[in-house]
């Protein structure tokens, strides 16, 4: 979680409580004034991490031409078993060409390489970048050309050998394109013979269907004992998945890697391990039965699922980079462990999942991936979110395929629902806004008297049947609703890129109307929001509406401009459900303090004794008893 989104909630979270706070003694003013750790190793003895070994060969690789490439500086970084399959050992030699194999899916279109035996690009048909571009999830530029899922392991002769470095061998023609079909399957096998000896293989087979975001991917071993050491190896994702959204700082509060150990979810952020100027690469080792790893952005996500048999550890690294114009990116590399059992012949399958973060999606595979959409907060968002808000937009859109009317029907129905509290919130408040004269006479008599005067004040409270804190709960149950609207509007992909109507485009980022040409102090934006500003007027009405003393006019005005500065930077979704509810509180305000008429029976039931009430009975028990002590 980013500064300002920490900030934000701390601001908003005292704002509220000194809101509950000052709601409750307001009402009694007006009657009492006075009341580095581990590092990512291969082995135990590797003290290279994936990251810094493909930094170390990706500088090889690229400052040096082919002329300047000596057998005797590849054998030394491949070693004798090799060397000879190295992309660096061809390009001095003879070369094999890279062969570029395009497959067309129904909901993605990818690239793979028999340099390495790699994906090289994933882009997604439904999704769009920010600005409307095609959407390249693997990060594909010069000197970072994707070549992902490969193998890391220590050779035989103690050499760290990661598989996109090795030129394997495929049987497809250049660029070469197919497209997937509805019924048939489609099978894409690479083969590496390690040091040109038969005997010895390394052999990728990848598997894909036509409408899924999913594709599995066979690795078999033959005589593995010959050339690898220690009897085990990662299948690694090295970088993170491409950026997709207009803020960078903001996408990357959301870029984590995971380790899904057991039942329970470990995750690294580069954000906690590492401090604001440090670059440094920092590493987690998990040991045990490992479910999945899987790292993701702010929308979407890389899963690498074991099939055959579950892992045997993870590792876990990253490191923050700078991009320009104040723009930051997490990069994470992941790798599940696997142990090598049977040294003649190994074979173990995976399922890899490159998607929207979907719950709905996720939680169909029924491997806890759903656990990797993290919230702010998610101790208390999470159930909220989990169990209420998302299935209720869901029903709601198969229905109603705008979801900033999902929003309003939403707010409507919490309003509904939060019905029979806040109706005897502001009846409670109308009568206490009457209590004054009497309230005035009880505090002139019982002055010198503090506790008696309390005494007295309960008892009135009881005989005009009130309840002092009946206001708080409903403003109390609203705010881990509001925290978990937060969490849902900002980073689920439903709401990316939703459109509601005219100058709101985007439910899940600002609705900016107007740019300032300087920052706001303390809140560090420089953007006006259209519902915000409309959330904030509605609030200014209420609390118009609510407060008569003229000692407490500066709320009015305070708490509503403090409260519409800190909603500029959120969701418009957010702004939008906090602007209907506000509009409906207001009315329903109207119509408890200026229509409605005391019902007669309504004022016969008795009242069960509040929270104050029962404090200031058990005090007064507590005195009485010390007072007997005394005698």
């Amino acid at each position: 979680m980013d500064k300002r989104t920490v900030s934000a909630f701390v601001i908003i979270g005292v704002i509220l409580i000194a809101w509950l706070v000052w709601t409750s003694n307001q009402q009694k003013s007006r009657l009492n004034e006075k009341i580095k750790s581990d590092t990512v190793k291969t082995q135990v003895d590797t003290t290279k991490t994936p990251v810094k070994e493909a930094k170390e060969k990706q500088k090889v690789e690229v400052t040096l031409s082919s002329d300047s490439l000596k057998t005797d500086t590849i054998r030394n970084s491949f070693g004798n078993n090799f060397y000879k399959n190295s992309i660096m050992h061809n390009l001095s030699n003879t070369p094999v060409k890279e062969k570029i194999i395009m497959i067309e899916g129904q909901k993605a279109y990818m690239e793979f390489t028999n340099y390495g035996g790699t994906i090289r690009k994933f882009v997604t048909r439904e999704f769009k970048m920010y600005n409307g571009d095609t959407l390249q999830l693997i990060e594909w530029k010069k000197g970072k050309e994707g070549k992902e899922l490969n193998l890391l392991f220590t050779s035989s002769e103690g050499k760290l050998i990661n598989t996109k470095d090795l030129v394997f061998d495929a049987k497809y023609s250049e660029w070469e394109r197919v497209d997937l079909s509805k019924t048939n399957d489609f099978k894409l096998k690479y083969e590496l013979l390690v040091g040109g000896d038969s005997s010895q293989k390394i052999i990728k087979t990848y598997t894909f269907k036509y409408e899924t975001y999913e594709f599995t991917v066979d690795y078999e071993l033959v005589n593995s004992g010959k050339f690898i050491s220690r009897n085990e190896y990662q299948v690694v994702w090295g970088t993170s998945l491409n950026l997709s959204e207009y803020l960078s700082t903001e996408e990357a509060t959301f870029s984590e890697a995971y380790a899904f150990m057991g039942k329970d979810i470990e995750t690294y952020s580069a954000s906690k391990f590492i401090n604001e100027y440090n670059e440094q690469n920092e590493s987690k080792k998990y040991t045990g039965t490992t479910e999945y790893v899987s790292t993701r952005n702010k929308y979407f996500g890389v899963f690498i699922i074991p099939l055959t048999r579950k892992g045997d550890g993870a590792y876990l690294s990253g490191y923050k980079e700078h991009l320009p114009d104040e723009g930051v990116k997490n990069n994470y590399s992941i790798g599940i462990k696997m142990e090598i059992k049977d040294e003649k012949y190994e074979k173990n399958s995976f399922e890899i999942l490159l998607s929207p973060i979907d719950y709905n999606l996720l939680k169909a595979y029924d491997k806890n991936l759903e656990q990797t959409m993290r919230f702010s907060l998610d101790f208390i968002v999470r159930p909220i979110a989990q169990y209420f808000i998302i299935p209720f937009f869901t029903f709601l859109h198969k229905f109603i395929p705008n979801y900033g009317l999902v929003i309003i029907i939403f707010a409507i129905a919490l309003k509904i629902l939060l019905n029979p509290l806040t109706k005897k919130q502001m009846q409670s408040m109308k009568k206490m806004g009457q209590l004054n004269p009497k309230m005035t006479a009880i505090k002139e008599k019982y002055k010198d008297d503090p506790t008696k005067m309390n005494k007295m004040i309960m008892n009135l409270y009881k005989e005009e049947k009130i309840n002092p804190a009946g206001g708080c709960l409903p403003l109390l149950l609203q705010l881990p609703i509001l925290y978990a609207l937060f969490g849902v509007f900002r980073s689920t992909i439903e709401l990316r890129q939703a459109n509601f109507i005219w100058w709101i485009k985007d439910l899940s980022v600002p609705d900016v109307v107007l740019k300032l040409p300087f920052k706001i102090p303390i809140f560090g934006i420089n953007e006006i929001a259209g519902l915000a500003t409309l959330m904030g007027i509605t609030m200014f009405l209420q609390q118009k509406m609510t407060v008569t003393d003229p000692k407490q006019k500066a709320m009015v005005y305070m708490m509503p401009v403090m409260m519409t500065l800190l909603f500029f930077s959120f969701p418009s979704g957010l702004n939008l459900y906090y602007f209907i509810f506000n509009l409906l509180s207001i009315g329903q305000q109207y119509y408890e303090t200026k229509i409605r008429k005391p019902d007669p029976e309504e004022e016969k039931k008795p009242v069960k004794p509040g929270f104050f009430e029962k404090l200031m009975k058990r005090s007064e028990e507590i005195r009485k008893s010390q007072s007997k002590r005394r005698r």
